[in-house]
């Protein structure tokens, strides 16, 4: 076996010996200074380090390099790429992760990251129409423009965002939360095909590994790493989109989200962001103008609505944000107009204070009829845009379960069947 490949033995014992998006292994590094020093140290050796092992001394004194062995010949047969943090093209945005990986598995090609604007775009699984097309719109004008867009190859805002970059012949990275082996989703198979043909597919976790849900939350931090800045089209308050917003944030990236309607539960996760400082994101050319002194060589975006401008403004005053505003919504005669429609004196209701404490000291009406849990749990997955209705069926959550706890909801007023399939939360504002 030859001098790389023993190495590389060690380097994939390590990643196994300790689990994905541990700081351990880079506390271990620096301590010992190489991964063959790691493997020869002793249990006396661990117990001088100052750091929680949270039980790993174990596993670190499991020598054995069957699986590593087992994991390389895999590897090596398939045509699978092996990275370790020594290799020219790890990525530096990994390098400087506190829990980077070990070990990363890829198929495709590398591009140079460090010279590339890269945009993470994320968001819900189960987006509606307005959510795919803004995934489809913007990560298209942004690999117009020169952008590499980096995913997670989900079903939903991912594969849009994806599709979207293949669409414009341009590099697209899609980081698994599984074994690079497995296609996950299944109907994912062609667009697997096309990232590694065009792009590339990396993941931190061996051949083999399965799609688990503690593997993405872990995977996002990824995404964040390798962007210069992370965009969220859309997601509830549950969203994985808002583990990497958080990240991006953690790792001091430029945070974007697109707004969403205020009655639509999938866009209240990344509506929320807007709350907490994201900037909002309207079109492409948002993200590119921020960044096209960093990458000059990045083409001028098109506003969805405006004109193109093809070199970044040196100068710019700072705008009269009331002017606009008013300019904006009264535009010319039609705000002198409007002006002149407006009362010039008020009318004061006088409020009998007496009754309003009245009011106030009684009990409030509970402002839904009683719900099993089965039928509040369906009720807070809808919003007041239309949801598929295949949409709200789980493993749990049978079609026949759906469609019965759907129709008690609408005898109680609750919500409304409409066209397509889809189902809709009643507006109690109208009731």
């Amino acid at each position: 076996m030859s001098k790389k490949n023993q190495e590389l033995l060690l380097w994939i014992w390590l990643s196994t010996r300790l689990r994905p998006g541990s700081a351990l292994p880079t506390t271990l590094l620096k301590y010992f200074g190489s991964v063959q020093r790691i493997y020869e140290s002793t249990e006396e050796e661990l117990s001088e380090i100052d750091t929680p092992f949270y039980g790993h001394e174990e596993d670190l004194m499991d020598k054995d390099l069957g699986d590593a062995k087992r994991i390389l010949e895999y590897c090596e047969k398939n045509k699978i790429g092996v990275m370790t943090p020594e290799d020219h093209f790890y990525p530096e945005g990994f390098r400087a992760l506190p829990n980077r990986p070990m070990v990363l598995y890829y198929l495709g090609n590398f591009c140079d990251f460090d010279n590339r604007f890269t945009v993470g775009v994320v968001g819900c699984r189960k987006p509606s129409e307005y959510g795919i097309h803004a995934a489809k719109r913007i990560s298209y004008d942004l690999a117009r423009s020169g952008a590499v867009i980096v995913s997670g190859m989900a079903a939903g805002i991912d594969a849009a965002a994806h599709r979207a970059a293949l669409y414009n012949e341009s590099f697209t990275v899609g980081i698994l939360g599984c074994g690079i082996d497995r296609v996950y989703p299944k109907e994912n198979d062609q667009l697997y095909e096309e990232v590694i043909r065009s792009g590339l597919l990396l993941t931190e976790y061996p051949p083999g590994t399965a799609p688990l849900g503690r593997n993405f939350p872990i995977r996002n931090r990824l995404i964040a790493a390798l962007a210069d800045a992370v965009c969220v089209i859309e997601g509830n308050e549950q969203s994985g989109a808002l583990i990497t917003a958080e990240d991006a944030l953690k790792q001091g990236k430029g945070l974007y989200t697109v707004p969403g309607s205020i009655f639509a539960r999938s866009s209240s996760g990344s509506n929320f962001l807007l709350k907490l400082g994201a900037k909002p994101c309207l079109s492409a050319y948002d993200l590119v103008e921020d960044y096209r002194l960093r990458y000059p060589a990045l083409k001028g975006a098109l506003p969805l609505f405006g004109k193109k401008e093809d070199e970044p403004k040196k100068k710019v005053k700072k705008p009269d944000i009331k002017k606009k505003i008013r300019g904006y919504v009264f535009p010319g005669k039609a705000r002198e107009e409007e002006e002149k429609a407006l009362p010039p004196t008020y009318d004061f209701i006088m409020v009998d204070e007496a009754e309003e404490a009245k009011k106030r000291s009684e009990p409030a009406a509970s402002p839904l009829p009683e719900l099993s849990p089965e039928e509040r749990q369906v009720y807070g997955e809808l919003g007041y845009q239309p949801v598929p209705m295949d949409h709200l069926i789980t493993a749990e959550r049978s079609a026949a379960e759906l469609m019965r706890i759907i129709t008690k909801l609408e005898i109680k007023g609750l919500v409304h069947r409409a066209p397509g399939g889809k189902v809709v939360l009643a507006d109690r504002a109208e009731a």
